[in-house]
Parts: structure tokens; sequence; C-alpha cells
């Protein structure tokens, strides 16, 4: 029966606690130990024959050796040097992401915007931080920018509805209505998860003056998610402006149903006293 042991150390020489060092011998199963503070280890009573080694700790490239246990034969300490293993680059992304985030609810725009771009520098391949920088062009209010972004992102992944309802909505707020339109027409409204989308395209068409087409999003919402208090009040103001007063009245009242304490309640309230 023989002894093994050894040092594992890093590539300035420092010991590394921790290593797991596996012995196998093919067909007779294995045994193994962790390195000390100093790095060292030790084992006995090992059976003659050829032994695989493994040396093993996260953070490091696993090394493998062959040692032959001889009988009335020391094998001399065994030095081993561990490299560190490259970062996963997916670990390393979800790091900034999070760090990124948090400057990004803090309104700090262009140090977050900082962190996506140098997620994207070092990961080219990383496209899915386009919206987010979109994001922080938008909080500024650099809208032009927030939608050259948005595009590289739906062009990059068309599949991905969140972005193309992002930059419709955008283009539509920003007075290019047709394009916006165009944008989200290439979106299915049964993928629509939020009625906020609909509302939302609806309120920017309003605010163009542009209430026939603005209704269309209202009743899409209406459709979709009928639960929706504010698609009801905004499709009342379109119908008043439409003379539309008895549909006026059962949209306002069916949102304060929905929404009794709605920051738009006591306008919807006081425009049903006034509808004759």
């Amino acid at each position: 029966m023989g002894r093994m042991a050894g040092k594992v150390t890093d590539e300035q020489g420092k010991p590394i606690e921790g290593v797991t060092i596996k012995l196998e011998l093919p067909g007779s199963g294995g045994t193994q130990a962790k390195t000390d503070k100093k790095g060292e280890w030790a084992l006995g009573g090992i059976a003659r024959g050829v032994w695989n080694v493994d040396f093993e700790k996260p953070g490091y490239e696993p090394v493998r050796i062959t040692v032959v246990i001889e009988e009335l034969t020391r094998v001399p300490p065994i030095p081993t040097t561990l490299k560190q293993s490259a970062p996963d680059p997916n670990q390393v992304i979800q790091s900034d992401l999070v760090k990124a985030a948090a400057l990004l609810n803090e309104k700090k725009f262009a140090d977050a915007r900082g962190i996506y771009e140098g997620i994207l520098a070092k990961y080219p391949q990383a496209y899915q931080v386009e919206p987010l920088i979109a994001r922080t062009y938008y909080g500024e209010q650099q809208f032009d920018k927030a939608i050259e972004h948005l595009k590289i992102a739906v062009e990059k992944n068309p599949a991905a509805i969140e972005n193309k309802l992002l930059l419709g909505n955008i283009l539509i707020e920003q007075g290019r209505a047709d394009e916006g339109r165009q944008v989200l027409a290439s979106v299915d409204d049964a993928a629509v998860k939020d009625p906020t989308t609909f509302v939302n395209v609806g309120i920017g068409l309003l605010n163009q003056a542009k209430p026939d087409e603005a209704l269309t999003y209202f009743e899409k919402a209406i459709t979709r998610f009928p639960q929706t208090g504010d698609a009801y009040y905004y499709r009342a103001l379109v119908r008043l402006q439409k003379s539309d007063t008895e549909g006026a009245k059962a949209d306002l009242k069916k949102f304060l149903e929905l929404s009794p304490n709605a920051p738009e309640a006591a306008a919807a309230r006081k425009a049903l006293e006034q509808i004759k």
C-alpha cells in the first residue's frame, strides 16, 4: 500500500485551499482528499496500480494526471498548478445588468447606459441590451436615440414583440404615427399581454387629433381585456367628440364600476352629470 501527497498552487505560486483531489484506479474504485490552507494534501493506503488523479475547484481549470504506484517505491510530492478559468459570460452580464437596473431605477440614465454599452463592447452578441439602452435615452427625452436603438433590437430579434410594441408607441408619441402603426401592425394582437399597450397607442393618437384611429386601439383593449377601466374612459372621450352621448355614458359608467378610485374618476363623474 502506497502513499501520495502534493501541493497545489496558482500561477503566481500561491497555495490554493479547498481543491478536491480525486483518485481513481480504473476497475477498482477510488478515493479523494482536499487541500489545506497551505495547498497541501496527502492520502495513504493506496493500492499499487496506475491511478488517474483529478484536481478540481470552481473558478479554476481542472487538471488530470496519471500516477503509478508500485511496491517498495516512494512517490515524490506532486506539485500542481491550477489556472483560473475564464469567467462565465452569462454570469458577468447578469451581474452588470443588476447594477444597471439599480441605476435605472434611480434615474441615473447615463450611468446605466455606460454599463449597457460596456456589455455590448465586450460581448457584441448581447444585443438584448439594446432596448435597455433605448430606455435610458427615453428617460433623458432623447427620443431619436431611443428609436434608433429599438430599431436595432427589432432587427436583431423580430420575435420579441415587447420591443416592437415599445418602438411603435414611441413613434406614435413623437408624431410619427404612420411609421408607428406600421410597426404595431406587425404584432399579432393575440400576443399582446398588457392592455396598457393598446391604451397608450390610443392616447398617442388622440393627442394627435386622430380620434377615429385612437378608437380602434381602445376597442382592441376592451375586446382583449374587458376589465380594463382606462380603455372605457378614453373611448368615452372619443365618443363624446363624435356626439355619441349614449355610448359615452355607458363607457363612463363602466369605467367607474371598474376603477372607482382612479385619478380620472372625478372627471368621469362630472362628465356624466353634464351629459344630457
